[in-house]
């Protein structure tokens, strides 16, 4: 009796394991699988159940045993479909064949008719709630619970324990219904994940598409403005040429904020080299030295020769696009210090400032579209941009501050040798 519900528990086992926790463990990867990928799969595991509730059957006598393979068959043929119903019919039948016995004859005829009810209620148990499926699976289990016993009974003459009998109809039933529930509440779970996911991403889009048309708007409105008051008023060559300065520099912040989104978007580096970073960092300090001097600001360097792996331009594009909001960070002059250091197999570069700093929310906000400490004359894209290419140059970024004393960044690359 003992040994009994111990293989019947056993087998109940294998059909949470492989009906149940495998397509659990796989469904992040399941999920970017097409639809017949995904059943193939599920369909594989069924048939693994079924071998594997056969090779621990429960002996009655010679020549007769049983065991819960009929639940992986109903559960797979059902979620399955028609091809399933008849794979897993073979796959049940030949390897039962394996052992022989005088059960064997009986097994292909219960098979069979429920390989045929399976299929006939595919259609409706697919498009049925999770409630009728319950229903579904509950009736069907029952009935093959007491179709089995009865094909024992009548066509071979057999006589069963009232315990057993009772054990094995119960667990049937049990299995059934509740490897249907929890299939249910996993595939809920998924699609509502998805859904939230995908919502998630249109959230995102909306509010980037919001913000870039915000900030190119401005610049483009302030360009539009100088161009009418040129068509409209007589203007001399002067006033033109300064309207003419202004324009141009609006349309490169306009520029500027369209390359930031791009690169915030897909920053993903094209033309991948090794390059020295003591070279890149000598010429942003060019690039940053008129900047520097016209806010009175100081730049101390500390390079040496170390060699990363990335894109040049994207490379360049991250540090002044850190090194620009340091300068930014302090108005009334300062210090920008730049430096290279050395650690195992990576390469820190330093880039820090004696400006107003950040709180600690503000640390945590870096990164956040639209977050910015410029107020009005920022949009956060350039933070966000330089995020980007750190990661995508397989690096990282720490951040600390105090207000009123500075800020510093830490970025870190793995050293290409």
């Amino acid at each position: 009796m003992y040994d009994t519900i111990a293989i019947l528990l056993l087998n109940f086992l294998f059909l949470c394991f492989f009906l149940l926790f495998i397509p659990l463990i796989t469904d992040t990867e399941l999920s970017r699988m097409a639809h017949e990928n995904r059943n193939v799969i599920y369909i594989i595991c069924a048939a693994l159940a079924i071998i594997s509730c056969i090779s621990f059957p429960i002996q009655i006598m010679d020549g007769f045993m049983f065991d819960l393979r009929l639940v992986a068959t109903m559960v797979g043929s059902l979620y399955g479909g028609v091809l399933a119903s008849i794979f897993l019919f073979i796959v049940g039948i030949s390897y039962r064949l394996v052992f022989g016995g005088l059960g064997a004859l009986s097994s292909i005829f219960v098979s069979m008719v429920i390989m045929i009810i399976a299929i006939l209620l595919y259609s409706r148990f697919n498009e049925k709630s999770k409630r009728r499926k319950l229903i579904i699976i509950s009736a069907f289990s029952l009935f093959t619970g007491f179709f089995v016993l009865t094909t024992l009974t009548f066509i071979n003459g057999l006589i069963l324990d009232p315990k057993v009998t009772f054990i094995y109809i119960s667990i049937q039933w049990m299995a059934a219904v509740v490897i249907v529930y929890i299939t249910e509440f996993i595939r809920e779970a998924s699609l509502i994940r998805s859904k939230v996911v995908k919502a998630e991403k249109m959230e995102v889009v909306r509010h980037l598409a919001s913000s870039i048309s915000h900030e190119v708007r401005n610049p483009l409105t302030v360009v539009r403005g100088f161009l009418q008051m040129m068509i409209q008023n007589d203007l001399n060559k002067e006033k033109r040429e300064e309207f003419l300065k202004i324009s141009m520099a609006e349309i490169d912040r306009a520029n500027v904020i369209i390359r930031d989104y791009l690169t915030f978007a897909k920053p993903k580096p094209e033309n991948m080299e090794k390059f020295d970073v003591k070279e890149e960092l000598s010429h942003l300090k060019d690039l940053l030295s008129p900047l520097a001097n016209m806010n009175s600001i100081t730049i101390e360097t500390e390079l040496h020769s170390f060699k990363i792996e990335g894109e040049r331009q994207l490379f360049q594009q991250c540090l002044l696009n850190i090194a620009k909001n340091c300068i930014e960070a302090m108005p009334e002059s300062g210090v920008l210090t730049i430096k290279v250091m050395n650690e195992i197999h990576k390469v820190n570069i330093e880039v820090s400032d004696t400006g107003m700093g950040m709180s600690e929310e503000q640390i945590a906000r870096i990164g956040e579209p639209y977050f910015t400490t410029k107020g009005r004359n920022g949009t956060g894209l350039g933070m966000l941009s330089a995020i980007r290419i750190v990661e995508t140059m397989k690096g990282t970024m720490k951040i600390s501050s105090e207000l009123n004393k500075g800020t510093t960044f830490i970025i870190t690359f793995p050293y290409a040798s």
